[in-house]
């Protein structure tokens, strides 16, 4: 009876064992998938039989593990060990998910006995690996493992963590992407806690940047430290003892000066930019969600450094998210300090710069040394797409460059570019105060506009420009309310036009400057001579023009300091305190010549001058030899008669001059005063030499003539009758002279600078009544500079000419 009962359990048991073995599949799936996907492991498929030895050997195995994809084939497992022949591994970039698929701190449960795992071929493939990668696993001892293959490491299983290290250099980053011309070696120490990979790392690498045929080395040496957060996908990294540097070719910066045809602004920009560079990496830089955030980062050279303080951009939205503090310093030979500081944010950039050159470069027409400058500045939209908007404000505290200094400058940049690259700027400026060799500028304010084609072939920009300026002082001259419109166009050379309006004064200047010459010419449109008052006022207060009109022109080089002249003076009417001239006409042609004005012998013509005795028809020819006018051949009318000086030059140094009359009407000179009871016809002649000295005017040994008859008569002159009187025994020969038919008159004539004139005068003739021949020498003494006022009628001239400037001169345009 126990027999066939242990027979029918053996058979009992052997049918459940055999039942078992046939359905082990779904079997193996309905126990062990429950069990294992509460680990969050997912098993697909599985396929297992026993050996002939009784190992497990499974035919194939299906695992996803938070998305990632394990296949598994041709495994073979005993007490010893676990081979895996074929492993497929595919690797997803997780999305973000809810908290539940969140990664989390590993809690290894780490068996001390088990067979010891050895994966012969394992493929890794990734969307964004450039090909898979292909590696063998082998556990040498338990929980510790070497990787061979296209991934050189070994790894150690911790129930907490994942250690080891890891090779990565140039031909493993190849399989993961394409990067040409890259060398590179590392080794990486790694820690795996679920949560973040810690990495430190030793970095020997080359890159070489292929930039429009200009070669740039990139090589990095040294250690950093790495973390990646797997649940914020944030990586962290201290790489501030790594040491970088950069390096490029010198035709690299041929490259760049060819960006511009002029070849001195090549060679300038060329010797700006150092070849060498070292880069500086912070202990802190952050990428999170597509955005950088770093501490600092140095770029130093030689004679250069590029500093970038707390910079945060998201490279996906990079001209609306860059943030950062910038810091430029520059040093050569040139330009003995250029420093640039500047935050970047929101599209704008707001800073302050100073600037020390030695002088201005070659390829600006400008010969200035010594610049120097500090200001402030405000750069709105500049990271904008390129066809869009800039705004930029620029303060300048001071500006030095020689004998120029600039004070409180503010300036307002806007330009706008098109699809087609056609670009319009417009720059408004203020300057407080501007110095210039003995040259100030007060209150200057300007609006320049510009547009231009940029893609056309050669360059052509379009100029306008608005200029007031309050005061242009200077120990010469001052100017006041001066405007300027002007209009040009730049391309090789800048062609110009200006309209300049200084109180109510017209200029036209038009030039055209190079970096070789720099030819202008200046108008002045025919005006009324009044105008110039406020400018004639400064070197000549009591001088006022009433009447007239003047025109110029002016042709010469600025770079030659060279020019001709040409003025037209029509008309002119002036007065000098009570001196009145009416007429004035000339017309003068000149040139300036290395800071000498010369100006041809030219005639000029007054037809009246009043200045006590009234000189009418003068005429003569006024010369300026190196700065200097001279007045020669000056005659006109006088008395009735003529005169001519010969020469007189208009400078402080002593000089002598010979002044002659002829044909004086003797009875205009004694009639001057008609209460005198004293009448003299006749006709007069003389030379008068006549000396110029510190002192005053002085006249020498002058002679006084008579030419043919003369008559003198004397009748109720009230002195004369007095001397009658008291000397009774002269009567007789008094009496001669009061009605005398004069032959000859000769005087000699002196004056001294204080005024006072000496005439030692003979008189020769004959009186009818009496029958007598009359011979009489007599001297006078008198102050001609009273006698002249006093004949002036200036009371009289004053008042008419006044009255006629205040109501009409101003207005007459």
């Amino acid at each position: 009876m126990f027999k066939r009962v242990a027979w029918g359990l053996l058979i009992l048991l052997l049918s459940v064992l055999t039942l078992g073995y046939v359905f082990r599949m779904p079997i193996t799936l309905h126990f062990v998938a429950p069990s294992l996907q509460n680990s969050g492991v997912e098993l697909h498929c599985l396929d297992w039989s026993l050996t002939s030895n009784l190992d497990l050997h499974v035919e194939r195995a299906c695992i996803v593990y938070q998305g990632q994809q394990l296949e598994l084939a041709d495994i073979t497992v005993n007490t010893k060990q676990v081979i895996i022949n074929r492993a497929n591994l595919r690797l997803v970039t997780p999305a973000a998910s809810a908290e539940s698929s969140k990664a989390k701190k590993l809690a290894l449960t780490l068996i001390e006995s088990r067979p010891l795992l050895t994966v012969k071929r394992l493929v890794i493939s990734h969307s964004q690996l450039a090909k898979p990668l292909a590696i063998s696993v082998h556990e040498a001892n338990i929980n510790q493992f070497d990787v061979s293959g296209d991934i050189t490491a070994s790894a150690s299983l911790f129930t907490n963590r994942v250690t080891g290290q890891v090779k990565l250099d140039d031909e493993l980053v190849s399989k993961m992407m394409h990067i040409a011309q890259l060398n590179m070696n590392s080794q990486n120490h790694f820690s795996f806690d679920g949560l973040s990979l810690a990495l430190d790392s030793q970095i020997d690498a080359q890159y070489i940047a292929e930039l429009e045929n200009c070669a740039i080395t990139l090589q990095v040496n040294g250690n950093v430290s790495s973390q990646y957060d797997l649940n914020s996908q944030r990586l962290t990294l201290a790489a501030q003892q790594l040491t970088s540097s950069l390096d490029a070719q010198a035709h690299c910066l041929q490259q760049i000066a060819q960006l511009t045809a002029d070849t001195k602004q090549q060679q300038f920009i060329a010797k700006q930019i150092p070849l060498h560079w070292q880069l500086q990496l912070p202990a802190h830089i952050v990428w999170q969600d597509n955005s950088l955030q770093l501490d600092t980062v140095n770029l130093v050279a030689a004679t250069s450094e590029l500093r970038v303080n707390n910079l945060n951009v998201n490279i996906n939205d990079l001209p609306n998210s860059l943030k950062a503090g910038l810091a430029f310093s520059l040093q050569n030979d040139d330009i003995k300090k250029f420093s640039l500081t500047t935050h970047v944010a929101n599209h704008d950039a707001v800073g302050t710069y100073q600037l020390d050159l030695v002088q201005l470069p070659d390829f600006i027409a400008v010969d200035a040394k010594n610049l120097a400058s500090n200001g402030e500045f405000t750069v709105k939209d500049f990271l904008t797409a390129a066809y869009g908007r800039l705004s930029a404000k620029l303060a300048i505290g001071k500006l030095a460059v020689d004998e120029l200094t600039v004070n409180k400058y503010q300036g307002t940049l806007t330009a706008k570019i098109n699809e087609q690259r056609y670009t319009t700027a417009a720059l408004v400026s203020q300057v407080d105060t501007i110095n210039v060799s003995d040259y100030k500028l007060t209150q200057l304010k300007n609006n320049l506009n510009a547009s231009g084609d940029l893609g056309a072939g050669e360059l052509f920009i379009d100029i306008t420009s608005e200029t007031s300026l309050a005061a242009l002082q200077s120990e010469l001259i001052d100017l006041n309310n001066i405007k300027v419109s002007s209009r040009g166009m730049q391309s090789r050379a800048l062609e110009a036009s200006h309209q300049v309006m200084i109180d109510d004064i017209e200029v036209i200047v038009t030039h055209h400057m190079s970096s070789t010459a720099h030819p202008v010419e200046v108008i002045i449109p025919e005006q009324s001579i009044a105008r110039f008052n406020p400018i004639l006022h400064q070197f000549a207060p009591l001088a006022t023009l009433t009447d007239g009109a003047v025109t110029a022109q002016l042709k010469g080089d600025i770079n030659l300091l060279a020019a001709d002249l040409t003025v037209q003076l029509t008309g002119v009417n002036g007065l000098y305190t009570d001196y009145l001239i009416n007429g004035f006409n000339s017309q003068l042609v000149g040139r300036y010549d290395s800071g000498q004005l010369n100006v041809k012998p030219t005639k000029f013509d007054i037809n009246e001058l009043r200045a006590g005795a009234i000189v009418e028809n003068i005429t003569g020819f006024l010369q300026l030899q190196d700065n200097e006018a001279v007045l020669t051949t000056l005659n006109g009318e006088v008395m009735g008669g003529s005169f001519i000086l010969d020469k007189y030059r208009v400078t402080e140094q002593a000089q002598q001059a010979l002044l002659t009359f002829k044909n004086i009407d003797a009875s205009k000179v004694i009639s001057l005063d008609e209460k005198s009871g004293v009448s003299l016809t006749g006709r007069v002649a003389g030379t008068l030499p006549v000396y110029f000295t510190d002192s005053g005017i002085e006249v020498k040994d002058g002679q006084l003539t008579n030419q043919g008859a003369a008559k003198l008569l004397i009748t109720n002159n009230a002195a004369f009758n007095a001397v009658k009187a008291q000397q009774q025994e002269l009567g007789p020969i008094l009496g001669l002279l009061e009605d005398l038919d004069i032959q000859s008159i000769k005087s000699s004539v002196n004056l001294k600078p204080d005024g006072w004139m000496t005439l030692g005068v003979n008189l020769q003739g004959y009186n009818k009544p009496q029958a007598q021949q009359v011979n009489f020498n007599y001297n006078h003494e008198e102050n001609v500079f009273t006698l002249l006022r006093a004949l002036r009628l200036s009371d009289e001239i004053t008042q008419k000419v006044e009255q006629q400037y205040s109501t009409e001169g101003s207005n007459n345009d």
